[in-house]
């Protein structure tokens, strides 16, 4: 892959607001946050990993995933690096089902415009991104994160990893990787 006018994204969290609106789908089910500011869904919920996990399964394998709310200002950072002349690769770790990566497709193309994400990999929920990230080993395309260890996974493929901020990944010390507070900050780092 050597196309020096693709940028690869993580999803949620980074273009999406996943977060939100699992939240919102937990408290209809009876769920309330115990924790916030913390990656892990069993410690924000105070559950068993392994419960907090077959939920966010099926929470990523529902209608929901159609219409996830835009992201901080995603949609004009994106827009904006469109308009500049680049095209969008998203790889998630979102799910494997066939429909659940056509409504992430429907969703995407929704808020962004038809055309923008040119390729979609879907990943296991919660699967690291090693396997998506492979294609594009040794490229030096911008790679956009928000989990720390996946920012670090572009790294070992030879990417040039964005961290979007959150206060989940606030602890991040790793200098090889650019730390961004939102989109704005995004589109200078990739445009200057």
């Amino acid at each position: 892959m050597t196309n020096a006018n693709i940028i690869v994204t993580d999803c949620d969290g980074v273009l999406l607001d996943w977060e939100t609106a699992f939240y919102e789908w937990m408290k209809s089910l009876g769920y309330d946050t115990q924790k916030e500011g913390v990656y892990d869904m069993a410690d924000v919920f105070a559950m068993e990993k392994k419960e907090v996990k077959k939920l966010i399964r099926e929470f990523n394998n529902s209608s929901w995933m159609a219409n996830l709310p835009v992201l901080r200002d995603a949609r004009s950072g994106v827009a904006k690096l469109v308009e500049a002349g680049y095209e969008f690769h998203c790889v998630t770790s979102l799910s494997l089902d066939e429909n659940t990566k056509m409504l992430r497709q429907q969703n995407l193309d929704n808020v962004f415009g038809k055309g923008v994400f040119t390729k979609l990999v879907c990943l296991d929920t919660g699967a690291d991104k090693d396997e998506g990230l492979e294609p594009y080993k040794d490229s030096g395309l911008w790679w956009i994160e928000d989990k720390t260890v996946n920012a670090e996974c572009g790294l070992k493929f030879g990417m040039k990893p964005i961290l979007i901020h959150h206060s989940h990944n606030a602890d991040c010390d790793n200098t090889d990787i650019v730390i961004c507070q939102d989109w704005a900050d995004i589109t200078d780092t990739i445009l200057n």
